[in-house]
Order: structure tokens, then sequence, then C-alpha cells
């Protein structure tokens, strides 16, 4: 048969044809990622993890030998996936792995269906656990502590959840409890039968001991988050008239958008005391920050010294790659030396110099963030009484410019944080998906110095009330506590050289 013309552009067009179809194939295969992978897939996936790691991650640039341990934790991973696994075993997989680069920024999230958890909601209390109902009362009145799970004591299924806490984690009592949920990915960790049921054992803490046999969830219990509302309620209770202003800000962003927030914010400012909520706050805007900076600064000191302002809160660097463009860091408030003023930049200069980093090739140049006090060092705008306060609920769930408000705060004299230390997640992301398995992955692409030369990234703010997020306390309790903690710093405050009193943060 002789092939003409017409003979051959019919052939390429049923190659195309074919082609087209294969390509929908492919796309559509993407998207529905499988729920076992075998070990070919999951060696695919894992060598795609570790080149992301070595290309983009600042904390593995920071410390060769946290991707060296995660390289050499893959290969017995493999040997043990020898036939195939199940993909939210290997996302649990996953994060063990990355709990080695100490990235407070790390973020993993599994397109598959959640494993099966503990029935019951944990709650730390000294050295023991609570095991509390989803109305946060303990499952048994007369045995309120748990003691052991399916056999084990709970030491050893809390040794197995650390393994999966990264280290600016490590005091969370939110991270704790959400691991020793987690009760099919550690039962497969430590070797033991998967089941649809669970045996608790209670302890009353004397002579008194119970087993019981429950179903396991499917999802977690959510305590009510009834924190708030109980401590309303107490101080309406208690017949107050000076009732404080509470305010929840799940976006930063809102801030910007929202005059009815503003207002409320202004107007509350100019009473005795304001709490704002923040532990889960998300959002890139920097107006709430300069809100706290503007109406709670410290007080000027009774010999009225001058004190050598501060410029700059911090200094950072991205890691360096083909990915990252020069302004890389400006969501983030961080800009060259070069838009700098005269002083800012001698402030710059110098704290630059006193960083002790020698991975210059691995990051790119220096960029530097203003301090909200600079912009108040040219304004008297503030009108708040100087006997008014802030308080902070803050908690790991704070993050980036969340994160920054905390840390700011904690040097002013008239803020109270209260709530979870912060995780140090200050940094720009940079996320990507693993192609079998179809896990997300965010990782930490920046570092953070404040402006002693000190790394910040992954140090995190401490509360100066500690107080587990979820615990339902009472509000006259924590308005006490305020009131003498912010007693104790006024005191330390008053005695402190003026010199020193913008030091840090």
């Amino acid at each position: 048969m002789r092939f003409g013309f017409p003979q051959i552009v019919n052939v390429f067009g049923l190659c195309l044809l074919i082609s087209t179809l294969q390509l929908a194939r492919l796309t559509l295969y993407s998207v529905d990622y499988k729920t076992r992978l075998t070990q070919s897939e999951i060696h695919q996936d894992l060598d795609v993890l570790i080149n992301e790691i070595e290309l983009h991650s600042a904390f593995a640039a920071l410390d060769e030998h946290r991707l060296a341990k995660i390289q050499a934790d893959v290969e017995p991973l493999i040997y043990r996936a020898s036939n195939s696994l199940e993909s939210q075993y290997f996302y649990a997989e996953i994060i063990k792995l990355l709990a080695t680069l100490e990235d407070p920024g790390v973020n993993v999230t599994s397109p598959s269906e959640p494993l099966s958890v503990l029935p019951v909601v944990l709650k730390p209390l000294a050295d023991c656990w609570l095991a509390l109902d989803e109305n946060a009362t303990p499952i048994d009145a007369n045995h309120p502590f748990i003691t052991h799970i399916d056999g084990l004591p709970l030491s050893r299924w809390e040794q197995a959840s650390q393994k999966f806490i990264s280290k600016p984690l490590n005091e969370s009592v939110s991270a704790r409890v959400h691991w020793l949920s987690q009760l099919d990915i550690l039962r497969r960790d430590m070797g033991l039968p998967l089941k649809d049921q669970v045996t608790l054992s209670l302890s009353d803490n004397q002579d008194s001991n119970i087993q019981l046999i429950l179903p396991v969830a499917k999802h977690p219990f959510r305590p009510p988050r009834n924190l708030i509302a109980s401590m309303v309620n107490s101080l309406s209770d208690a017949g107050s008239t000076n009732q404080p202003l509470y305010v929840s800000i799940d976006s930063l962003s809102r801030y910007d958008s929202d005059s009815e927030l503003v207002t409320s914010l202004e107007k509350a400012s100019r009473q005795a005391l304001t709490i704002i909520d923040l532990r889960n706050a998300v959002g890139d805007s920097d107006k709430l920050l300069h809100f706290i900076a503007r109406h709670y600064p410290n007080l000027k000191s009774s010999n009225h010294q001058i004190q050598a302002p501060q410029y700059l809160i911090a200094l950072g660097q991205y890691r360096r790659s083909l990915d990252f463009k020069s302004d890389f860091l400006r969501p983030l408030g961080f800009i060259p030396f070069d838009e700098f003023n005269f002083f800012e930049q001698l402030e710059f200069s110098h704290t630059s110099q006193t960083i002790d980093f020698n991975k210059t090739d691995r990051f790119g140049l220096w960029y530097g963030r203003r301090s909200p006090r600079a912009k108040k060092l040219n304004t008297d705008e503030s009108a708040t009484p100087v006997s008014s306060r802030l308080g902070l609920i803050i908690g790991p769930e704070c993050r980036r410019e969340c994160e920054w408000i905390a840390y700011f705060a904690k040097s002013l004299s008239r803020v109270t944080l209260i709530g979870e230390k912060t995780s140090g997640d200050l940094g720009r992301l940079y996320g990507f998906t693993l192609p079998n398995s179809g896990i997300k992955i965010e990782l930490t692409a920046s570092l953070t110095y404040d402006m002693r030369g000190k790394l910040l990234s992954s140090l995190g703010t401490q509360p100066d009330i500690p107080l587990p997020i979820t615990e339902v306390i009472n509000w006259q309790g924590l308005l006490s506590l305020i009131e003498s903690e912010q007693q104790d710093r006024q005191t330390v405050y008053t005695h402190k050289s003026p010199d020193t009193e913008d030091s840090g943060y």
C-alpha cells in the first residue's frame, strides 16, 4: 500500500490524538493518588523529598547533619516497605523524617483519610494524664487518670509519640496531646496489632483501677472552646462593672478591612484591660503589630535619660536557590540594605557583622525588617492611658506575622502573654507535592536573626502566664494572675536602666 499526503496527515492526526488521550490520563491520574504505595513508588517519593530538602530547606543548609540523618533513615524505611505501604502510614513516616530538621514551619498534609484515634480527650495534670469525654469531663468520675493503653504504660506511648514532634514543639501541650491520640499510627510504629477497639486502664491514683474497652474514633474529639465563655460567665456572676473586652482574631488581614474591629480596639485601648486571642491568627498584615506598638509602649523611666533608638527588629536571609528571586523575603516585611536610611544602615551593618555564619554560599544577601518602634519614634500618636493593659493569648499555631506580634509584645511592660510557647515560625515557606502519595509538604526557606545576631528562627516566645490553650479556667482568676504579673514586671521595670530598656525583645 502506497502512502500519499492524505494518509500521512491521517496517521499524524491519529498519533496526536493518542498522545492527547495519554496526557489526559496522566493528568487525571496525578490528582487521584493511591491509598497504597509500592516500594518503587515509595522510593521515588523519598528521592523527591530529599532533593527538595537539599535544594530549598534553610534548616538543612544551616546544619548538614540533619539532611544526613534523614538520608540515613530512608534506606531502612524502604527496606521495611518491601512489598507495599498504606499512604497514611507513609505520611507518618514522612513526619518522623522531617522532625529531624527541627523546622518549626514544616507542614505535612495527606490527601488520604485520617486513621483511627483515641476515643477520649487527654489532658496532662502534673505527672499524670486525665481521660476526658467530648464535654471535657472524666469518662469515669471515680477513676479519672489513664495509666495504660492496650496494656502498655502510657509512658511507652509518650516515648513513641515524641518521634513525630519537632524540637521547636517539644514544649507544646497541644502537640503532645495530638500525637499521643494518634492511636493507629502509634500502634503500627510500636508493632502492635490494629483493632477496632482499644483497652484503657484507668485509676484513681491510689489503689483502685478499672479497664474500659471502647471502640476507636475516626476523628479526634475537640474539647468545647468554652475558655472565654467560662471566663465571661464567671466575671458576670461576680458582678463586675468593668468587664474587659475580649477580641478573637483568626485573620490578621481582617484588620485592614474591618472598620468595626478597628473602632472596637481603639476604644478598648482606653479601658483597663483588653484580651486579644491570637491562638489561630493567620495573615501577613502588620497593622495590628503597629497598633500595639502605638497604644501600649513602655513607660518612660523617671530619670528621663535619652534612650538609644532601635530602628530594626531583625535580619533575615533566604536559602539560595534558582527558584527564589531577590524579593523572596519582601512579603514578610524584609527589605534590602539600600532601602534603609543612614541610621538604619548603621544598625544593619553592625548586627550583620556580629552574626557568626560560615555558610554564606548557601544563603543570599542580608535583608532587614523595621521595628514597629521606629515608626513610633517620629509620632506622638498614642493617646492610651498609662493604666491600660493588654493580654495576648498565644500558642504554637501563632505563626509568622502573629509570631512577630508575640515576639515584639514580649518587650512591652504593659502587655501580658498568656497561653503556650510559640514555635518560632518566622520564615518564608516553600511548598511541593510528592508525586505518588500526593502528600503536600511545606519547608522553611529562610532564617531570621535578632538584633544581637542570635538565631531567632525556631526559638519561639514564652508566655508570661503559661496556660494550655484548651484549658478551661476562671476569668476572675486569670485577671488576678495578669494583675500580679503586671505588678511584678512594673517593679522590675522601674528599677531598670533606660539604656537597657529597649535593648532587646
